[in-house]
């Protein structure tokens, strides 16, 4: 399909626009190149955006996180961006559209929660339906054992069905891979950095988990019933009783199957959403153990990019971490493209580089590097600023401000019940004190060898609904960005914890590597912020060094000495 294509079929069919979000079916999870509508139409490659294409122009709609990054990549003379952070998707319709507009949707690609809500914001917009699925390429599908899982299925399936029950209904509609993948204990080589299921779910109250996929091996030992997708109607349409549907992770072209075979829906949110962002013992040692694995291969690639700074890149920066990566027991892939960006760069969020925008680390006082990998037992995620050259002074206060956020949240204590929000404010205050912010989330909820973003934990403005609960994992992730200068992010992953000293919760730190000292500037650090970060230093050298060389090891004792 070409914008050429797009175009022509509104001319022909009286429509006003056709709608494109960078989903497949399984929405809100990673896609592959050739699947991301949006990147082949317009060049955009961010992870979020809405592409709107009338017969005269595209519009193209990013968050905070891709302002800059979407001005790079598209072409200004066939689209316009709109920035989310001044004026909603819905908003700029009603001022920009008539009120009776015709566009068309793809029912695959937009969730029931979104189409109901376009629908109640506008409700004279005619939204015609589209329900073409696209092929999925084939993938083989493995076993998550039992040793880093920590749960059969039928412990899942049981804790599933309670949930189920209290809710008075006899099934539930799964349509999240990443629920599906949990639920089964099954992985797949579907994606290159996310080893989910590419399937939805049907089970039922009795622990029977009926699998909707294409193209799919499952192991031999695995008994599942697969149905194709284009069979999903006709077993929806057997299911009697109460179906539990989750309106943001079902695609609206399910809902209306169901619809049209008068299936009764209860709709609420996916209970293994919940039950999946709370890690079980097993989960727990294993997240633990990933990340000390993942900070061997990240203290090992920081002492590299130490003496080899002046000469590579910042490709050579990501082929550098992945091979030191790949070298560590249990690693499977990374967890999400590396974020290299030197000098400039490092102010776009999430730049990734390319052949054609790559650049040399000599010259640049700076590097912002931000990676992951996934490991059979855990997934990981850490950004580290790098001063590559000596750093100027508004370097080197940003950085500190951004470690006084990071601080104060990773050693903050909350009540029980409280949400990601209000965690979100305690960080992000100390940089409004300086009129400072950032467009992003302070923090995401991850997986076990799932999706380095899970939800529905996150730190976030607009997270007001899910409190944070023991056994949790979550980013914190502050940072700061100036356009065509810098950017800083310090990122960490901790875990929620009970406070043994009260009756509340605090954050434990996964992540084990040396934050660069030449960055902070501790005369702008209370003694209690001096003290985290050299007790901090101490546990990453006591729980590291062990694996290093000597070279390595002495390097490690330097940046881990106290402020």
């Amino acid at each position: 399909m070409t914008l050429e294509d797009i175009k022509q079929h509104l001319q022909e069919k009286k429509l006003d626009a056709f709608l494109i979000t960078r989903n497949n079916r399984f929405l809100g999870q990673d896609t592959l190149d050739g699947e991301n509508l949006i990147s082949r139409l317009t060049g955009f490659t961010g992870s979020a955006g809405l592409l709107l294409v009338t017969t005269e122009k595209n519009f193209l709609f990013v968050d905070g996180r891709y302002e800059i990054q979407a001005g790079r990549q598209t072409d200004p003379a066939t689209t316009e961006i709109v920035f989310l952070s001044k004026i909603s998707f819905v908003d700029w319709l009603k001022q920009n559209f008539p009120a009776k507009a015709k566009i068309k949707y793809n029912a695959w690609c937009l969730s029931v929660a979104e189409i109901n809500f376009f629908r109640r914001c506008l409700p004279q917009t005619k939204w015609v339906a589209d329900n073409t699925l696209e092929p999925l390429e084939p993938a083989s599908v493995f076993a998550h054992e039992l040793q880093y899982c920590g749960q059969t299925t039928a412990q899942k399936c049981a804790a599933l069905a309670q949930k189920l029950d209290d809710l008075g209904c006899r099934g539930c509609f799964l349509g999240a891979a990443d629920s599906v993948s949990w639920l089964t204990n099954l992985r797949s080589d579907a994606l290159p950095d996310t080893p989910v299921v590419r399937a939805m779910a049907l089970a039922d109250d009795s622990g029977a988990v009926t699998l909707f996929a294409d193209d799919i091996s499952l192991p031999a030992a695995t008994e599942y019933k697969v149905v194709p997708f284009a069979k999903m109607e006709k077993e929806l349409a057997s299911f009697s009783g109460m179906l539990l549907v989750d309106t943001e992770s079902t695609p609206d072209a399910v809902n209306r199957l169901l619809e049209k075979n008068k299936i009764s829906v209860c709709y609420a949110e996916d209970p293994c959403k919940m039950l999946k962002a709370c890690k079980n013992e097993t989960e727990i040692k294993g997240m633990t153990d990933a990340h000390q694995r993942d900070g061997i291969a990240v203290c090992k690639f920081l002492f590299w990019l130490e003496h080899n700074r002046a000469d590579t890149s910042e490709l050579g920066v990501v082929e550098k971490i992945r091979e030191l990566r790949r070298q560590q027991p249990l690693f499977y892939s990374e967890s999400f493209p590396t974020i290299a960006g030197a000098g400039a760069n490092s102010a776009v969020i999430h730049y990734q580089p390319t052949a054609e925008t790559d650049v040399p680390l000599a010259g640049n006082r700076i590097l912002l590097i931000d990676s992951g990998g996934q490991y059979f037992n855990g997934t990981t995620d850490i950004t580290r600023t790098v001063a590559l050259e000596a750093p100027d002074r508004p370097m080197t206060e940003t950085c500190t401000f951004v470690l006084k956020a990071h601080i104060a949240l990773v050693t903050a204590k909350f009540p029980k019940g409280t949400t990601g929000a209000v965690l979100d404010a305690v960080c992000r205050s100390v940089l409004w004190r300086r009129g400072l912010d950032y467009r992003h989330g302070t923090g995401h909820g991850v997986g076990c060898f799932l999706n380095v973003h899970e939800g529905p934990q996150s730190i976030s403005a607009r997270a007001l609904s899910c409190a944070l609960k023991e056994n949790m994992v979550v980013s914190a992730e502050p940072g700061c960005y100036f356009e065509n200068a810098f950017g800083v992010r310090i990122e960490n992953l901790v875990r929620v914890a009970a406070d043994e000293q009260s009756d509340m919760l605090k954050f434990v730190v996964l992540t084990l590597a040396p934050l660069d000292k030449r960055l902070i500037d501790k005369y702008l650090l209370t003694d209690g912020e001096i003290r985290w970060i050299n007790d901090y230093h101490q546990e990453v050298y006591q729980k590291i060094s062990p694996y290093l060389d000597e070279e390595e090891k002495s390097w490690l004792a330097e940046a881990c000495s106290p402020l």
